[in-house]
């Protein structure tokens, strides 16, 4: 088994301790095998050797939880059950992609725009838009999506993070959104 290295590039908080071991479940940013660092809740010793089994979380991911929670605890206090994807502004959404990246926004408007004109419904249109194309999806578009996934990687996983979260009655908002 390959050796797992890790750097903690900086302790965020402590959540928990465990009294009687000493250990403490902390957040932290840390570089996991050199790659980009990552938000980690996990077990630690005192001196950060040991660590128990954890979690780690993109930025973006991280943002989501936070949302989740905050949805969560602000429900309770309002005694409401409202769900987070019922207060999404998807259109506000949207625009912040198109703003932040509207070279890779521009692409994604071309495929749907296509995939529109082929009368692909909204579930296909997003199977290949996560690059999860069925086999009898167009080589063409699967081509595309893989090569908007390598050209823009930060852009492309930050939206298919995006519609991998939206309910499916989101979806046709999204792809009029961007077609127009």
């Amino acid at each position: 088994m390959a050796k797992i290295t890790y750097e903690i590039k900086k302790q965020l908080g402590v959540l928990s301790s465990q009294s009687g071991k000493g250990w403490k479940k902390e957040l932290n940013l840390i570089s996991w095998n050199g790659f980009e660092p990552k938000y980690d809740i996990r077990d630690w010793d005192s001196t950060h050797i040991k660590m128990g089994k954890g979690v780690t979380l993109t930025e973006n991911e991280l943002k989501e939880l936070y949302a989740v929670l905050k949805g969560m605890f602000e429900d309770d206090r309002n005694g409401q059950t409202t769900s987070t994807t019922q207060k999404r502004n998807v259109e506000e959404e949207v625009t912040n992609f198109v703003n932040k990246a509207p070279l890779f926004m521009q692409e994604v408007k071309n495929l749907i725009i296509y995939m529109t004109e082929k009368g692909h419904s909204s579930e296909l249109k997003r199977n290949i838009l996560l690059g999860q194309a069925p086999a009898e999806a167009e080589l063409a578009l699967i081509n595309e999506v893989e090569s908007l996934s390598s050209i823009y990687r930060v852009f492309y996983d930050e939206f298919r993070s995006f519609l991998l979260d939206l309910d499916e009655e989101h979806l046709p908002q999204v792809y009029a959104l961007l077609a127009n």
